[in-house]
């Protein structure tokens, strides 16, 4: 059935997650004893996005869809394929009825999370395919997407990502923390995120420091890309957005991400404690003098999801104590 815009903006789950016109970052500052830097005056916050959507890949999915479905990409078209480590996909899914999708084919690693598998199959409208043994998910669904009526939104490649959150998220990190933002550090996966935000702050704050935030070579983090991964399928220009690049292991992103629960609600994921990671590494990095002199200032980093997604992971991965009130970091 052919669709109008207006059916599309009509649509309920679309009002939902659509951005436009809506706040949806809130800003959690880290308490002292989370807050290395506190003695210089420095506030740290994390910037959450999941109390109003479930979680940042709502944003560019929106864009993306609307995009595609302006340029008429979608006409005769009646499944979406999808490869993601679950947010995108999951966001995908619940807006491709809206756009007239009757299926969603969602292209994953074998390995995230089995509560990501277990939303995603429990929509009815979705087929999940699988891809282990080291093959890769985005030739995958480069494959799935070359079945007639199917329709690939590559998230890796699609401007639209930068562009929404360059439109979006870039002006509700401005409206928070307004003249008081130092240095924001962002993780990275395809690259959008970092990118439409450090456009906009060097449009708006040329002097904002803008990180980007992955993992260490060879390591994996649910959302995040290692620098060979982000080669091998991310084509987005997001390197000129970028102040800097910092790398942090994957133990060390879940222990801090276990370490915000004892403050932040929503407790983050594990991309979050990764971004706070890298933005520490960045003011650590900066010496005294250069500390003393953002007294007053905020240093923030982008959560993108809820860390209850990620609970087999935590208990798997840390020891019980581990990230815990009272223990070591």
């Amino acid at each position: 059935m052919k669709r109008t815009l207006a059916q599309v903006r009509a649509d309920l789950v679309f009002k939902a997650l659509d951005p436009e016109d809506k706040r949806f970052l809130s800003a959690v500052s880290l308490p002292p004893r989370l807050n290395a830097f506190a003695r210089y005056g420095i506030d740290i916050a994390a910037l959450i996005p999941f109390k109003s959507f479930p979680h940042i890949k709502t944003v560019p999915v929106v864009q993306m869809m609307l995009e595609d479905f302006a340029a008429g990409r979608y006409r005769g078209k009646h499944t979406v394929v999808v490869d993601s480590s679950g947010n995108t996909a999951h966001a995908v899914a619940r807006l491709a009825p809206a756009f007239g999708f009757r299926e969603i084919k969602v292209v994953v690693a074998a390995d995230i999370p089995d509560s990501k598998k277990g939303i995603l199959a429990a929509l009815s409208s979705v087929d999940l395919i699988e891809v282990g043994g080291g093959k890769s998910v985005s030739a995958r669904a480069k494959e799935e997407a070359r079945k007639a009526g199917h329709y690939h939104l590559n998230q890796y490649a699609h401007r639209g990502n930068i562009r929404a959150h360059e439109r979006y998220t870039g002006p509700e990190v401005l409206g928070l923390l307004g003249d008081r933002l130092a240095a924001i550090a962002v993780a990275m996966g395809s690259g959008g995120t970092v990118a439409g935000v450090g456009r906009f702050l060097k449009r708006r704050r040329p002097g904002v420091v803008v990180l980007g935030v992955r993992p260490a070579p060879g390591e994996q983090i649910p959302g995040a890309r290692d620098k060979k991964r982000m080669e091998a399928v991310v084509t987005l220009p997001w390197e000129k957005a970028v102040d800097g690049v910092y790398e942090v292991g994957r133990k060390e992103s879940f222990i801090r991400m276990r370490r915000l629960w004892s403050a932040v609600e929503p407790q983050p994921g594990p991309t979050s404690g990764l971004a706070w990671g890298g933005l520490e590494r960045y003011l650590a990095g900066l010496g005294a003098k250069k500390l003393k002199k953002l007294r007053g200032k905020c240093a923030a980093f982008i959560c993108p999801d809820d860390g209850r997604f990620y609970s087999e992971r935590t208990t798997g991965e840390l020891d019980p104590d581990q990230g815990l009130e009272g223990t070591e970091r």
